[in-house]
């Protein structure tokens, strides 16, 4: 029986038959040791802990009641199953599958970690959070915490015995984190007196670990104003020494959590550091080095949050699929406009209309996961050039990672929750009750196009920074590798057309920039409206691309004599879904951006006071 929540074929065939990494990253450089069985073994191993062991609480299947957080008197309390699920996952090695073994982790490629993460967060985000956070604060304080307390540290985060968060932002200082009134006065000792107000924790207090370690932005005092003057600090909730043994408590204290509109098993909070001035931090790196430290954290978070996007798509897909086989409603409609006489009733997959929203979100949920995919591909290329001091190539897969995140992060989630909506929608008045779990996917999912960077942040991420960089370098490259799979494309006639899309899509996108970099000079107002479209219209591209890809892995195969009928029925999935996407969405992508490139600023002219009257 097809699963409700994950699909493990589809997993399998873009990691080892499309990105090929049995033959492009193990048994080379950091990955000698590793091959397609054992991480295989791996994939399927965490299929079944996200099957029998999240999925359940995601939320309680049996009476459909809501799993939540709470707050009482100072307390947070997580939900009585994610205890549980904390000494499971943590056992079984999920916290480092990709770190390295000097710190306690497995060594596997960052794609494999990628693939657990994409079944784990598909059956239970909200709990996923927890262990996520921990790992990003976990690799924060390895490349970045130099301090005696550092190994003890890593060794307890990285085995799950502490936990971790990233502190960010405050109640005046959300997007603008400069705005941050956070201080850190400098002691004696050389710890720092910490104190201020974080908001919107994600994870920043709970009963599954025994302390929780805090990266905290703040500005030592005199500092100057702005992103320049702020410094960044381990903040631990009890303090503790070398060997380990938890001492007093620092003084973070939990002001409240969060009533939200999803992910309601995971405590966001209120903190507060140092009421009772007794709460001391140790500085990370060097003094005003805050922001580009904690970057590498938020770009950490940043690809995650894509995958949960993609992660929900898939499992709303999966579900709308199970229920459109089996609900009953209405006839053929061919029979109808035959006026067949007392025409059968079918299951409402026979209706064109709901064939083309499950398509539509299938296309998405694998299109995003790859995509996921391939920026962790790339990291574990750039991981590989690295051992072999081979800057050239370091350089070229970090330039793949540099600019995807943004698109990684707000496509995969916008596109996530149009496939979370659709689903909805598939099961029409039942999608809108929690009797199906889809209106909760939909309710989780809107919080991944909001934090680590809003997706209209992303947006100017793209369009200001990231296609200028390296002048344009990193850009020129993907539409490379791009056009690379369009020669391949146009000399197979099933998928000629196909590529040529893609091809004058991808052609748009690099006019339209060039454009819009002219523009920002005379009327910046139209490149900085068209941001967020223009984003959308680059993963358009770029999901077509990849879509490409895989249907010319799945048409051969397809055709081969020797591929047996189930095999088949997958291969002409991917074939239409590439069909589909390419066909309807991608090929939209030139006229939307020649819409982009007009001189209307409505938004801008119009007065505040006539918004409304």
């Amino acid at each position: 029986m097809a699963s409700l929540w994950i699909d493990v074929r589809d997993i399998k065939f873009q990691l080892f038959e499309v990105l090929k990494i049995d033959e492009t990253l193990l048994g080379k450089g950091r990955y000698t040791d590793y091959d397609a069985d054992t991480c295989k073994m791996v994939i399927d191993q965490a299929a079944k802990f996200a099957e029998v062991e999240l999925a359940p609480t995601y939320p309680d299947e049996v009476h459909r009641k809501p799993v939540e957080a709470t707050f009482d008197k100072g307390k947070v309390t997580t939900p009585e199953s994610y205890k549980r699920l904390w000494k499971l996952y943590c056992e079984s090695g999920y916290m480092a599958t990709a770190d390295q073994p000097e710190v306690g982790g497995q060594g596997f490629p960052a794609v494999i970690a990628a693939a657990c993460a994409n079944m784990f967060l598909a059956c239970n985000q909200a709990f996923i959070m927890y262990p996520g956070l921990s790992h990003g604060a976990a690799r924060l304080m390895e490349d970045f915490f130099k301090h005696p307390l550092r190994d003890i540290l890593l060794e307890k985060m990285y085995t799950g015995e502490w936990a971790g968060t990233m502190c960010l932002t405050e109640p005046s200082a959300g997007s603008d984190v400069g705005l941050l009134k956070t201080t850190a006065k400098k002691n004696a000792d050389g710890t720092y007196s910490i104190v201020g107000t974080k908001s919107f924790i994600s994870a920043g207090d709970h009963d599954l670990t025994p302390n929780i370690i805090h990266p905290v932005l703040a500005r030592i005092e005199g500092d100057p104003a702005g992103t320049k003057g702020i410094s960044i600090f381990m903040v631990p909730k009890y303090r503790f020494n070398e060997k380990g043994e938890i001492g007093e408590f620092n003084d973070v204290q939990c002001g409240n959590i969060e009533s939200k509109m999803g992910i309601h098993g995971n405590a966001t909070c209120t903190l507060n550091f140092g009421t009772d001035n007794k709460c001391i931090g140790y500085l990370m790196g060097e003094e005003r080095e805050g922001m580009p430290i904690m970057f590498h954290m938020m770009n950490e978070e940043r690809q995650g949050v894509g995958m949960m996007g993609a992660s929900l798509a898939g499992a709303a897909y999966l579900h709308a699929l199970d229920y459109a086989k089996q609900r009953i409603q209405g006839a053929n409609v061919i029979e109808m406009a035959m006026k067949v006489e007392n025409p059968k009733p079918i299951t409402i997959i026979g209706h064109p209309d709901v064939r083309r929203m499950l398509l539509k979100q299938k296309a998405i949920a694998e299109g995003c996961r790859l995509l996921c995919f391939f920026c962790y591909f790339c990291m574990d290329n750039e991981f590989n050039a690295m051992i072999d001091k081979n800057e050239e190539q370091q350089a070229y897969w970090h330039g793949f990672i540099e600019l995807l995140t943004p698109i990684v992060k707000a496509y995969s989630t916008d596109m996530g929750m149009e496939a979370c909506q659709l689903a909805v929608q598939t099961y029409g008045g039942y999608g809108f009750c929690r009797e199906y779990p889809v209106e909760q996917m939909m309710r989780d999912q809107k919080i991944n196009q909001i934090y680590e960077g809003t997706n209209g942040i992303q947006a100017l991420d793209l369009l200001g920074r990231k296609l200028g960089m390296k002048k344009g370098l990193y850009f020129m490259n993907l539409m490379a590798m791009i056009n690379e799979t369009i020669a391949e494309g146009k000399k197979i006639d099933a998928l000629k057309k196909e590529a040529e899309t893609v091809e004058k899509a991808l052609n748009a996108c690099a006019e339209t920039s060039m454009a819009f970099a002219k523009m920002i000079k005379v009327t910046p107002y139209v490149p900085l409206i068209g941001a967020c479209d223009f984003l959308a219209c680059m993963g358009d591209v770029i999901v077509g691309w990849l879509q490409l890809k895989q249907a010319l892995v799945a048409v051969p195969k397809f055709f081969a004599a020797e591929t047996g009928e189930q095999d088949k029925a997958f291969y002409r999935g991917k074939i239409e879904a590439a069909r589909f996407f390419i066909g309807r969405i991608t090929d939209l992508v030139p006229a939307k951006l020649e819409n982009l490139k007009k001189d209307e600023q409505s938004c801008m002219n119009i007065p505040e006071e006539s918004f409304a009257v």
